[in-house]
């Protein structure tokens, strides 16, 4: 049970750094936008590296919930859990935003820009998770 429960920290972990990765590559696009840097943007890898990353975060969510309700008998997660419930809609947002500044390449600034303070929200909200997970996982899977 220790393993199948030790796949949804490393599968996030996982997703919150292929979202830092995203976050390095749009704080390019943002220099160039907002800041008159001259940066090179690689597009497209900054779109396949955010929407794996934010499908892995909310596919992480659906899997946390599962485990909890299957393998724990539906434990207090307290704010483990009610930062999941911030991190949805901002996820759902992030992707959707992301998908459709991808498909109607436009010059734009305020939608981008609002793109970009959103994923760098769910970012730190990503960090709450790892310091809140790490004390939910101690607790529940290591019982300690």
């Amino acid at each position: 049970m220790t393993l199948i429960l030790s796949i949804h920290p490393a599968a996030q972990l996982f997703a919150i750094l292929l979202a830092l990765y995203a976050a390095y590559l749009g704080f390019q696009r943002a220099q160039s936008l907002h800041f008159n840097k001259s940066a090179r943007f690689l597009r497209e890898r900054h779109v396949i590296a955010g929407t794996i990353a934010l499908i892995s975060m909310l596919g992480g969510i659906a899997a946390g919930f599962i485990m909890v309700n299957r393998y724990l008998l539906n434990p207090d997660m307290g704010l483990h859990e009610t930062v999941a419930m911030v991190l949805l809609p901002l996820g759902v947002f992030g992707l959707f935003s992301g998908f459709f500044i991808y498909l109607n390449p436009k010059p734009r600034k305020f939608l981008p820009a609002i793109h970009g303070i959103n994923n760098l929200l769910i970012l730190l909200l990503a960090m709450v998770q790892i310091v809140t997970g790490i004390k939910v996982y101690l607790r529940y899977v290591l019982n300690w």
